[in-house]
């Protein structure tokens, strides 16, 4: 990891940069429209939102109004069983859009990262890429602590194996450092590269996320290494467990983003 600091070598970037729902639960933005009045008031590109929190439509008018993007659907399916049909019906709300159908694949049978899950696996994400088709949206793998796939090894592995365009994985910072790695995070992301769809970052104290402007992770070295390993997609906030008014903190990582990738 390099030295913390500016992120000057990043001058140029121009990662657009969304925010995940879990960080508009705050108790200012208890409606849709409040979340997305916030969302485009303090500068983000989209969001992301959990698709089992339903009004799929009432979003994507308030988005469309508004000029965002809705940057990813994330979605908890397991391998065990039929494929959600609620994920089939979104799809067929969201093409043409570059929405990223995020799978955080889980199952009561396998331990985390067992291959004996591929073909399973495999099966579910198939349906849903044949049901996104060429035009968008497009699948990824969401690697989540505890869950089956949960690391971005296992995203990489399912998308090679699969070998579509409309399938790939993404990159979660703080599911990164929770789970127990084995390999430096520079050759975990050129092996993604291919394959990256979206990359999440937070701020951490410890094992906690926080604000962008809080907590002792080097968030400038690790942009650093993102751009270094060529990434030119989308950044997001991810914003688990942080307490309080969603202005404040969003506002507060708003201020720190800007100073580490203007």
């Amino acid at each position: 990891m390099l030295a913390t600091g500016a992120l000057a070598e990043n001058a140029n970037v121009t990662w657009p940069f969304y925010v995940m729902d879990t960080g508009l639960v705050g108790p200012d933005v208890p409606t849709l429209a409040n979340k997305i009045n916030l969302t485009k008031e303090l500068g983000f590109s989209g969001i992301e939102y959990t698709l089992s929190r339903g009004q799929i439509p009432e979003l994507l008018k308030l988005l469309d109004a508004a000029g965002l993007e809705l940057t990813g659907i994330y979605t908890t399916p397991s391998i065990d069983g039929p494929l959600d049909p609620q994920i089939l019906q979104t799809i067929g709300l969201l093409k043409s859009r570059p929405t990223r159908i995020e799978m955080a694949l889980s199952s009561r049978r396998l331990k985390q990262s067992d291959p004996a899950g591929d073909a399973a696996a495999l099966d579910l994400i198939r349906r849903v890429s044949d049901a996104c088709g060429d035009t968008g949206p497009v699948v990824s793998i969401y690697p989540h602590t505890g869950n089956w796939a949960e690391r971005v090894d296992d995203g990489v592995r399912l998308a090679t194996r699969l070998d579509r365009p409309n399938v790939g994985t993404n990159f979660n910072l703080v599911h990164w450092k929770w789970v127990n790695q084995t390999r430096p995070l520079e050759e975990v992301l050129r092996e993604a590269i291919p394959y990256l769809k979206l990359v999440s970052i937070n701020g951490l104290a410890g094992r906690t996320i926080v604000p962008l402007d809080r907590g002792d992770y080097d968030l400038a070295g690790f942009l650093s290494t993102l751009k270094r390993v060529g990434y030119d997609g989308r950044v997001g906030l991810q914003g688990y467990g942080i307490q309080g008014q969603s202005r404040e903190h969003l506002t507060a990582s708003m201020r720190r983003w800007r100073q580490l990738a203007p």
